[in-house]
């Protein structure tokens, strides 16, 4: 694996960090392992709805690989001084923000490819951090979600070819993408712009967002599916930018 080259602003220590980077780079470490933990959690949860062996080892696969991701926010975290970061942590996914249970196999299919999709395309943006330690290990974290997102992709693929399924599976992608979006936080926010001028991350949550909802249009089109209207998603409980692309081509058909 090929390490990307670190921001020309290397920072690696907390004394090296003026009080505006600290902070930033605290919500950033929090917002992720918020994602890790919440993800190892609901699919933990999910483990007994999982029909076959094989399909139970992938899931406490993920569920190992989620947690290992959430140790590394941890061990940052502690690294630059951030007192009782996994009691903050585990609190705020139990009792602040929980994550919706799910409550299917073919829910967890689309949970799976839809919150994994939303992580990595949230830790692209930090591949080059001017945040050396985090810079470092994003590379690896990267390529494990990816393997995950593949997953939740060809299970809704090869889920969808039912048609009988089609009417569940948009619901639940309605849901997840409503909740996965959450995950990107408020676009043109001024925590993004600091971050942005720190070289901590390279673009607005807004335009890192339509990338990612532009990515699940592909995938819909191939599931029969159709991306829901910022009204639908507002009624799930997510604001979008007002500027968000979420038209999509004719759904495929299968034949």
């Amino acid at each position: 694996m090929t390490q990307p080259a670190s921001h020309p602003l290397t920072i690696r220590t907390r004394e090296e960090m003026s009080p505006e980077y600290f902070e930033t780079v605290s919500k950033m470490l929090r917002s992720q392992a918020y994602r890790e933990l919440a993800a190892a959690v609901v699919f933990a949860e999910a483990l007994s709805l999982v029909p076959t062996v094989e399909f139970k080892r992938h899931v406490v696969h993920t569920v190992e690989e989620e947690m290992e991701h959430y140790a590394i926010c941890v061990r940052l975290a502690e690294q630059i001084g951030l007192a009782d970061f996994d009691a903050e942590c585990t609190r705020h996914v139990r009792e602040d923000r929980p994550v919706p249970a799910i409550k299917s196999f073919l829910e967890l299919g689309v949970a799976a490819y839809l919150y994994d999709s939303a992580s990595a395309f949230q830790l692209r943006e930090y591949e080059n951090s001017s945040f050396d330690p985090y810079c470092r290990v994003i590379g690896r974290i990267l390529e494990e979600e990816e393997g995950h997102e593949n997953f939740g992709a060809e299970m809704m693929i090869q889920m969808s070819r039912d048609p009988s399924n089609r009417e569940e599976i948009q619901r639940h992608f309605d849901k997840w993408l409503a909740v996965s979006l959450r995950s990107f936080g408020r676009p043109a926010h001024e925590r993004s712009r600091v971050a942005i001028e720190a070289g901590l991350k390279t673009r607005d949550s807004a335009a890192v967002a339509q990338d990612y909802v532009d990515s699940a249009k592909s995938t819909a089109r191939l599931c029969g599916l159709v991306i829901p209207t910022r009204e639908r998603l507002l009624e799930l409980g997510t604001e979008t930018a007002a500027d968000i692309d979420l038209d999509v081509c004719p759904a495929f058909q299968w034949r």
